[in-house]
């Protein structure tokens, strides 16, 4: 692996994931040494139906995405360009900090409105890593070989703090491609500083690989960190898996617990068990995502002393040795039900309706393809989904303003007056009002004062 992909975003907002619009992108491509191949960087213009919350732009301070004559689509299609672009010649490590939780899935959700995979980072042989979740581990076990960066006695893992431990100039924190350097930086030192920890994390990035060290490594650990305290916790557990499960969801039992009190209970008692979180000794990981583990066998390398250690390996043991066990748990949990609510809006339903059949994908690739309006109507014409046909009309009403027929622009328009005006799953027109008239009244500097009325500005003549 010799294809790094380090990026970031700035977006109009944090909470209502759905519906924040990337208006900042940055991305750096590096060697497996940490040697900077290409970058790219650009912002855009807000979308007419999209809140930019002033809060959002207080951090990012990007004001000058309001005179932006690069619209979204334009941004979205350029990424796309560009990564297409830096893995033609070998698959790409995408490298993000929080993004699990955030900029994974806000880019793809970028990706899915403008009629593009939104997969992107995860197949044809790419893989993703997020280095926030693997900060848990580095945290809790290795605080004397890292710098952990404390901000009154309390742990912080925020990237520019972590920048500033690593004695990096963090003066441009919150710019998109400043934080890829950080985040560039930070892989760095952790190859540096913990290569043993390093070369698990590569191994493991992809989920076949992860799947084979759960099997393989019988003792592993797993941390969290506690934000309201600001401190980190770990557990050590084991995982129950099966060839015959898609694994995409894997059961662990928690060692700490002592499972002889469980390995005799009948299929219902183990049922009761399993739907009761305060007695429950298992948990549930997703294995197509980056997770905040450790195998002991690593932690034992780099001569970590670790109690009881004997007693967890004896208890692994004790599990996997009992199949009639396992197999109840495994069948418990492949039985279970998660049961999720119906997204109502088209930008909710990323993971509805499956993926768009092979047909469908040449009829949007046909889409970005075609030259002119006229040329992009008849591709969206022939979609087979209605949500790639919505999509299809609000991005040429960003191409061809002048164009775009009556109906459309009504469409349109009743989508603004919904997003500021209406009650739904958006971000509230006037609570971001509110966060920024109390934000005037905290900020004293006069260049701040000026983001937050500009934020405002927007949300009061949209509404």
């Amino acid at each position: 692996m010799n294809n790094f992909i380090f990026y970031d975003t700035e977006t109009t907002g944090v909470k209502e994931l759905d519906f924040l619009q990337v208006i900042q992108f940055a991305a750096i491509q590096s060697t497996a040494s940490f040697q900077s191949q290409d970058s790219f960087e650009q912002l855009c213009a807000p979308l007419p139906w999209t809140l930019v919350s002033p809060k959002a732009l207080l951090i990012n301070k990007k004001s000058e995405i309001f005179n932006s004559d690069i619209s979204h689509y334009q941004m979205i299609s350029n990424v796309h360009d560009v990564w297409t672009n830096w893995t033609t010649q070998e698959p790409a490590l995408f490298i993000t900090y929080n993004g699990m939780r955030f900029d994974e899935e806000v880019m793809r959700r970028q990706f899915y409105w403008n009629l593009y995979d939104p997969y992107f980072t995860n197949t044809n042989g790419n893989t993703r890593l997020d280095i926030f979740l693997k900060m848990f581990v580095i945290a809790h076990f290795y605080k004397s070989e890292f710098p952990i960066p404390l901000m009154d006695n309390k742990v912080s893992l925020k990237l520019e703090d972590l920048a500033r431990a690593l004695d990096l100039d963090t003066s441009n924190a919150h710019d998109a491609l400043a934080d890829c350097v950080f985040l560039k930086e930070l892989m760095k030192g952790i190859s540096e500083r913990l290569p043993n920890y390093y070369q698990e994390i590569l191994k493991t990035v992809s989920k076949d690989a992860l799947i084979d060290s759960l099997k393989n490594e019988l003792v592993q650990f797993n941390c969290y960190f506690i934000p309201r305290s600001k401190t980190t916790r770990a557990y050590p557990f084991t995982a129950l898996i099966n060839d015959y499960a898609l694994n995409k969801y894997v059961p662990v039992f928690d060692l700490s617990k002592d499972p002889e009190l469980y390995m005799e209970l009948n299929y219902s008692e183990l049922e009761s068990v399993i739907n009761n979180p305060k007695e429950n000794p298992f948990k549930r990981i997703a294995t197509n995502k980056t997770l905040p583990i450790i195998a002991a066998k690593t932690l034992e390398t780099d001569n970590k002393k670790i109690e009881d250690l004997t007693l967890y390996n004896q208890r692994a043991e004790a599990i996997h040795a009992n199949e009639a066990f396992k197999e109840k748990v495994l069948d418990i949990y492949n039985s279970v039900e998660f049961a999720n609510k119906p997204k109502l809006y088209i930008e909710e339903q990323i993971y509805s309706n499956g993926f768009p059949s092979a047909i469908e994908k040449d009829r949007l690739q046909n889409f970005h393809s075609a030259l002119t309006y006229e040329e992009k109507l008849n591709v969206m014409a022939s979609f087979d989904d209605e949500r790639y046909k919505e999509f299809g009309r609000r991005i040429c009403a960003q191409e061809y303003t002048h164009q775009v027929d009556q109906a459309n622009l009504i469409k349109l328009k009743e989508l603004v007056h919904q997003r500021f005006s209406g009650d739904g799953p958006w971000p509230n027109a006037e609570k971001n009002l509110e966060e920024g008239e109390a934000l005037l009244q905290e900020v004293t500097d006069d260049g701040e004062k000026k983001l937050v009325k500009i934020a405002m500005n927007s949300i009061e003549n949209s509404l």
